[in-house]
């Protein structure tokens, strides 16, 4: 009976010390993709300070980037950090000009994360993206992204007046609504 109650006891420190570890492990893992994200981005940020420098970075220091940050919301898809991930991969893909999957991370991060604290900006960006970018135009796909900002209580009156006025006239192109806004007598 010593014996039993001696192995397994063993068991269990062993057991014990093997969730330790495999704790550690994945701190280590945690910090070390931060950290090459952060070294990433750095080397990016240094490369874009200098103008004749900025225009050579090449797409796949970007696409690396990328790939770093979606492995860091792979990995850890509740975190906090894992959406700033995906708003930035958002971003990097519409300075690609990667619009459609600058929309599909933009749709993850909204979907995964519904209280991300910067979602104006992102619905905003969505919005813009179909309106600009996207041919041809999907007024159903604009008209959804505008009316979710106006549920946004982050946004202005000032915005929101924006939106409304943006969404009256959701026929036009955003170049025609502009011509249309600067031309008052034709109103």
């Amino acid at each position: 009976m010593k014996q039993l109650i001696y192995y397994s006891f063993l068991s269990l420190v062993m057991f014990l010390a093997a969730c330790n570890a495999s704790d550690t492990a994945n701190s280590k893992d945690h910090e070390a993709l931060i950290k090459s994200i952060t070294d990433m981005e750095d080397s990016i940020m240094s490369l874009q300070r200098d103008p004749a420098q900025a225009n050579k970075i090449p797409s796949l220091t970007n696409i690396e980037l990328i790939n770093r940050l979606v492995a860091f919301y792979h990995a850890y898809p509740k975190e906090d950090y894992a959406a700033t991930c995906l708003m930035k991969v958002h971003i990097k893909y519409s300075d690609l000009n990667a619009h459609q999957k600058a929309l599909a991370y933009g749709d993850t991060l909204l979907n995964s994360f519904p209280k991300f604290k910067n979602r104006d900006f992102i619905i905003e960006s969505m919005a813009s993206t179909y309106d600009i970018m996207i041919t041809p135009r999907d007024t159903a796909q604009i008209r959804k992204y505008y009316n979710l900002l106006l549920k946004e209580p982050t946004i202005t009156q000032e915005k929101r007046k924006d939106v409304l006025a943006r969404l009256k006239h959701i026929d036009m192109t955003l170049f025609e609504y502009i011509d249309f806004q600067s031309a008052p007598l034709s109103r």
